[in-house]
């Protein structure tokens, strides 16, 4: 943190002065320690204690638990003193160690336990009402919280919990310098669950859904036990690494790619060849085709990994993350196999595929022959036995850094090859320096690399806290610091390949655009009617809905089983909204007299005349304004002049060259804004796009901010292995999808209902907003968070709208230098009425947009991932 000094400033100078107000009492007290009992619990027979627990199972996935223990701690004891001292120093760890673990010796991690800060320490006066100065005792708070997201055991502050496949069974399991003080009082409160049963002694706390413990007598620690049975959805989340579920989740994941494999098949077999063989259309083409099957592999290669391990239960005990390891280095088989593939679908120069050739032979070496490397991946990663031989930590070394730098070398050649051959992107050289592209990789790793270390090094500081930090052998804190270490190395590329393949669908909405592109550019002599896109081609610009625009939504009890479905969800929803809309576009409207449609009659090539004319329209109307508002204007004729020029612009051609009129409530200014900006639809969605992007700057900044930056969304970044990182990338994926989204707006700008650009935009937004709405329904249902959904489907809106507007401005850019600004521009294309609807649409739009972020609720705080262990 960059604030760190300036926040521990008030930290030490509260430290200082307790120090002052306790230490003479301190100094006074007799020193009972034993040699033999470093803990002292006979000094902490007078403590008195008070321990709660409290279940929130409502708006989550997985339920959170929240601990509280409350220790006012005698000046007699004689580590009292200690806990005044910096919260690094040996002295506090030990004092706060005996009081929150009990007389633990030697190394002591829990991955299952999370802060948000060190026990408050404060001064408990004599007297009521007596000064500082008379402070008899330290009043120590140690909070903690968790989440129930696997089945087992987990333990929380003072407390245990064990999750099964029905029940939860929570135990208060008092530190051992604890068991003799005076218990003052005990709370349970098990949320909406409920309680089964209750033992022993139970009474009602401060409200009846509060389970109480006031022992009296002695006042010894009660025995607590709590037998609760979970609602089925917190019950199946808490299950979601165990199989079937494990299973289950990662199948729904592959289906998604095999349905969007399978839509790309049915587009390339439908999609009609042009009589005159287009070069770059028949590489897009094959490209397309080649990168289909690309998907398909790199699916089931990391997929089909993820689901065997989730169907044999891989990670379904997290006592056994020694014997777990074993399934580690066969991630750098799967690595070596997608990123082999990415390259040579990436089309190298024989100096990169031999480089690449050398890096797969590094990586492969270790998993197929660990023999001679003296590798055991159970006993590498272990703090109990003597630390491996060096031969083994270099292999794992190389052959993580190797797997990776291939994944992401194949993956900037495949993407390279994707947007140069479709016209996506016109490089300097045909072919990129070799040491340049290699150089770039191997930063790229780096990077990733010293992310994922930082949050390896915060976790094991989290989940070693208090333990000693002198090492004592074998047994001691270096020993497992270091265990920890080779853990997350020998996991590295496992996380990274999963989060890095997790992004295959970018290159696919490229190999989309890159065939759209190439089939685009033929249709600027069409008329509107028939520029399409249609058939083959609209199936294909309707797939970047759910590849490049959808939220990443369907997953529900933490499973990703039913993720498919949203990808047809998001695929249909546009279809819906544009047979809804059907024949309301403006080239759907009829003319008056020969009954054809507008759209067969106009094309790019009467924009000229129809930007003359149309300014001529706008001109009469504003005549004719002043005329109504009584400030007539010389040189005007009469008001019955004006009119009839107005009805001679009228005028139009059939496609038969007969004399006709517009449709009804369509004038030259809607035929100008009907035909857009460019001269294809191609052009169109590629203005569109553009338009998005400043325009979405902010909002991608607050989407962002509010699920990775924000509350215990930032926890879930820094402790994350590769949440730093994630944080840019998420960032240009959110502008990306924006970018799509105003590509599809512009591309069927011809196609969609409503005259102005906002008016376009809208059934857009419907169609992203249906899917949303049906998850956040699931969701209702479910008991599960929101996740931010109303404020993603709100910014779309915005986004789309505001775009549609600029498109409408573009396509009057000729008169730009005729007017003071682009507002007095859409003053006058909009004329008054309209443009009143569309500022009030706009304004309403952005007063939703603010309220949503202003009433913001976090998305109920899933536990970080990657944690513990190396980060599975």
């Amino acid at each position: 943190m960059t604030s760190g000094a300036t926040r521990r400033a008030p930290a030490r100078l509260l430290v200082v002065l307790l120090a002052f107000l306790v230490l003479p009492h301190v100094a006074a007290a007799p020193a009972s320690a034993a040699p033999d009992d470093p803990c002292d619990p006979r000094g902490l027979s007078k403590a008195v204690v008070e321990a709660g627990l409290r279940l929130e199972h409502d708006d989550r996935t997985y339920t959170k638990v929240l601990t509280e223990l409350t220790v006012e701690v005698p000046l007699t004891w004689s580590l009292a003193g200690h806990l005044l001292h910096d919260h690094d120093s040996e002295r506090y760890r030990h004092a706060m160690r005996c009081l929150v673990r009990g007389d633990v010796r030697g190394l002591w991690t829990n991955w299952h336990e999370w802060r948000s800060g060190e026990p408050a320490i404060t001064p408990v006066p004599a007297t009521s009402g007596g000064k500082a100065a008379q402070a008899r005792a330290l009043k120590v708070v140690a909070t903690a919280h968790g989440w129930v997201d696997q089945r087992g055991t987990r333990e929380i502050g003072p407390w245990t919990i064990e999750a099964g496949r029905a029940t939860w069974l929570v135990r208060l399991d008092p530190p051992d310098t604890l068991t003799h003080a005076r218990w003052r009082l005990v709370t349970v409160e098990p949320g909406s669950a409920g309680a089964v049963s209750a033992e022993k002694n139970v009474t009602v706390g401060e409200s009846a859904d509060v389970l109480a413990w006031r022992p009296t007598g002695s006042g010894a620690a009660p025995e607590v036990t709590v037998r609760m049975a979970p609602a089925w959805p917190r019950s199946f989340s808490a299950q979601d690494d165990n199989p079937p579920f494990a299973a289950l989740g990662e199948a729904g994941g592959l289906l998604w790619s095999l349905l969007l494999v399978v839509a790309t098949w049915c587009a390339l077999i439908l999609l009609p060849r042009h009589g005159v063989p287009d070069p770059v259309e028949e590489r897009t083409r094959a490209n397309l085709r080649d990168w289909s099957w690309v998907l398909l592999a790199l699916s089931l290669l990391v997929t089909g990994r993820s689901l065997y391990l989730g169907a044999t239960g891989a990670f379904e005990a997290d006592e056994e993350w020694a014997q777990q390891a074993v399934h580690a280095p066969w991630a750098w088989l799967t690595a070596v196999a997608t990123g082999g593939l990415l390259l040579a679908f990436g089309r190298p120069s024989p100096r990169v595929g031999l480089a690449g050739v050398r890096l797969a032979a590094v990586a492969l070496v270790p998993v197929l022959w660990p023999a001679p490397f003296h590798l055991e991946p159970q006993r590498f990663v272990r703090d109990d036995v003597p630390a491996p031989a060096v031969s083994a930590l270099v292999a794992v070394c190389l052959a993580a850094f190797c797997s990776v730098t291939l994944l992401v070398l194949g993956s900037a050649l495949a993407v390279r090859r994707l947007a140069v051959d479709g016209g996506l992107y016109s490089p300097r050289r045909p072919a990129p320096r070799t040491w340049t592209l290699l150089g770039g990789t191997v930063a790229v790793v780096v990077v990733l690399a010293v992310c994922c270390a930082a949050a390896a090094e915060r976790d094991w500081n989290r989940a070693s806290w208090l333990s000693p930090q002198i090492d004592a052998g074998e047994a001691g804190y270096g020993f497992g610091h270091h265990a920890e270490f080779r853990s997350s190395l020998l996991w590295f590329t496992h996380q990274v390949q999963n989060w890095w393949c997790a992004m295959a669908w970018l290159p696919s909405g490229l190999a989309v655009l890159a065939l759209l592109r190439g089939r685009g550019s033929r249709t600027a002599d069409e008329p509107v009617e028939r520029r399409g896109p249609h058939g083959a081609d609209r199936l294909l610009l309707l797939l970047l809905f759910p590849v490049m625009v959808a939220l990443n939504i369907g997953e529900y009890t933490g499973s990703g089983t039913l993720t498919w479905i949203w990808f047809l969800l998001y695929l249909l929803a546009p279809v819906a909204v544009l047979r809804i809309g059907s024949g309301r576009a403006v080239g759907d409207r009829s003319l008056q007299r020969s009954g054809e449609p507008l759209g067969r009659t106009l094309r790019v090539t009467d924009r000229a005349t129809l930007l003359d004319r149309s300014r001529s329209h706008r001109e009469l109307h504003a005549r004719l304004r002043r005329l109504d508002q009584g400030q007539p204007d010389e040189g005007d004729g009469p008001r019955r002049a004006l009119e009839s020029r107005l009805e001679r612009l009228r005028r139009w051609r059939s496609s038969s060259g007969a004399d006709d009129r517009l449709p009804h409530g369509v004038s030259v200014v809607d035929a100008a804004l009907a035909l857009g900006p460019g001269r294809t639809w191609w052009e169109n969605g590629v203005r569109a796009a553009r338009f998005t992007q400043p325009v979405s700057l902010p909002i991608s900044a607050g989407l962002v901010w509010a699920h990775q930056l924000s509350g215990e969304s930032l926890t879930g970044t820094l402790y994350d292995r590769l949440g730093l990182p994630d944080v840019p990338t998420q960032f240009v994926l959110w502008q990306v999808g924006y970018a799509a989204a105003g590509f599809v707006l512009g591309a069927l700008w011809h196609e969609l209902p409503g005259r102005r650009g906002a008016a376009k935009a809208f059934p857009l937004a419907v169609a992203y907003a249906l899917p949303a709405g049906l998850f956040a329904l699931g969701n209702w249902a479910l008991g599960e968070e929101q996740t931010g959904l109303a404020f993603a489907v709100a910014a779309m809106t915005l986004v789309l709208t505001v775009t549609g507007i600029l498109m409408d401005l573009e396509t009057f850019s000729g008169e730009r230098h005729l007017w003071r600004s682009r507002v007095s521009l859409l003053y006058s294309v909009y004329q008054m009425r309209f443009l009143s609807i569309q500022v009030a649409w706009l304004l309403a739009q952005a007063a939703a947009v603010v309220t949503i972020w202003q009433f913001f609720v976090e998305d109920g705080g899933s536990p970080p991932q990657n944690t513990g262990g190396g980060g599975r």
